[in-house]
């Protein structure tokens, strides 16, 4: 009997050994499959911050990549609008390009013939009155201002000119011993030098003609001379004036055609000198 007991209490104490055992075991692996899990949770949670960091770090290159490319674009706009304008700017601006018949590198001189105009004598018109006066003949420089200036170019150079005038007057004199039909003549002749100065649209100037407008800005230096055949010394009392220096001036609106390469005619319609000029450009 008491074997048997024994027997029995050591059976259930090796029962409870086990179940202990098995317990400590389960305990553990639950313990080892919560490591797994904290340290998988770890993980994940530093592969995030990692990520964020990455893209906070990618993020100025891309605002800059994002930037250089909208800078590319602008570029890009600018330049297809420069080359618009330039394209446009040869079609209005023939000047610039070589097709129009003035430009920075033009140069031309002008041998011409004014008309009309006169002096303050030529009024003295009438019965016994005869007035004459010559064309007045005109040398011109003109070479264009090296920088353009606005939708054109500006020539500058000189003018030089040569004109005569004349006023006589024939009558009958009756004088004690002066009688018979005499005359007086007033003669004088100006020489004129002067700056000049046109400007040359690109839109009214082509490759073989142009249309321009000046003004001339100088000197008129004049001589006199009085002559009559009247004996009597009295008849110089019709002297009017000895020769001077008085300022001169023209405003013109001209035009130039070249029938040749470098030979062209021109026409200029002003106040000043002349009324209407004309003659031959040569262009170099």
């Amino acid at each position: 009997m008491g074997n048997s007991k024994l027997k029995v209490g050591n059976s259930v104490s090796e029962e409870n050994h086990n179940k202990i055992n098995i317990m400590k075991i389960f305990n553990k692996i639950l313990l080892l499959f919560a490591a797994i899990l904290l340290i998988n949770n770890a993980t994940q949670a530093q592969g995030l911050k990692g990520g964020k960091k990455k893209k906070i770090e990618q993020s100025p290159e891309k605002k800059n990549e994002k930037e250089n490319e909208k800078k590319d674009d602008r570029e890009n706009e600018k330049e297809d609008e420069n080359e618009h304008e330039h394209k446009n700017g040869k079609k209005l601006n023939l000047s610039s390009n070589g097709e129009g018949c003035f430009d920075a590198n033009t140069r031309i001189l002008n041998i011409g013939l004014g008309f009309g105009g006169g002096n303050y004598y030529s009024a003295y018109r009438g019965f016994g009155y005869s007035y004459r006066v010559s064309p007045a003949f005109s040398l011109t420089y003109e070479q264009a201002y090296p920088k353009k200036l606005g939708p054109g170019y500006l020539g500058i150079g000189a003018y030089l000119g040569f004109q005569t005038f004349s006023s006589t007057y024939n009558y009958f004199y009756d004088n004690n011993n002066y009688k018979g039909n005499y005359y007086y003549k007033n003669s004088w002749k100006d020489f004129m030098i002067a700056a000049r100065g046109a400007y040359h649209l690109d839109i009214l100037n082509s490759k073989k003609a142009e249309l321009y407008a000046g003004l001339l800005v100088g000197l008129r230096i004049q001589t006199y001379n009085y002559e009559t055949n009247n004996p009597d010394p009295y008849a110089y009392d019709y002297r009017l004036r000895n020769g001077s220096v008085y300022p001169t001036y023209s405003i013109f609106v001209g035009g130039r055609w070249y029938f040749a390469k470098n030979v062209g005619i021109f026409a200029e319609v002003g106040y000043g000198i002349s009324y209407l000029t004309g003659g031959v450009s040569f262009k170099f």
